[in-house]
């Protein structure tokens, strides 16, 4: 039940705190004309959550572990939202969306891995 807990908690920081980073984001974006059809707001969510899981991973464990990485980076992140924008972007601006399937997963992958990297060779 500890698990279960942990994971509502977290998913209920990261859920708003993903809505309010990605519409802020994607306001800030839409100023610029050649900007507006790309999801610069799910690129910035994504790539911050996966960095933060890998500082979560190296740096805590347990039930804290669980909180952060499982609850709020589950929550901030999430591949439904990648799936939706692309899905939009695929029937008008078929050039964006295959931008997005190209930049997003690769953005994530290298922040958590870099940050993983950098966060234990700090704790080391």
């Amino acid at each position: 039940m500890t698990f279960v807990l942990a994971v509502a908690i977290g998913g209920a920081i990261g859920a708003p705190l993903r809505y309010l980073l990605d519409l802020f984001v994607t306001r800030r974006a839409s100023r610029y004309p050649g900007a507006r059809e790309y999801p610069w707001g799910l690129l910035v969510v994504n790539t911050l959550g996966s960095a933060l899981a890998g500082v979560f991973f190296a740096a805590t464990s347990g039930d804290l572990q669980t909180l952060l990485i499982t609850g709020l980076c589950g929550a901030l992140t999430t591949f439904s939202g990648f799936g939706w924008e692309t899905t939009r972007l695929w029937e008008s601006f078929r050039s964006a969306a295959w931008a997005a399937i190209l930049t997003i997963p690769v953005a994530c992958v290298a922040a958590a891995w870099l940050a993983l990297q950098i966060t234990s060779a700090i704790i080391a």
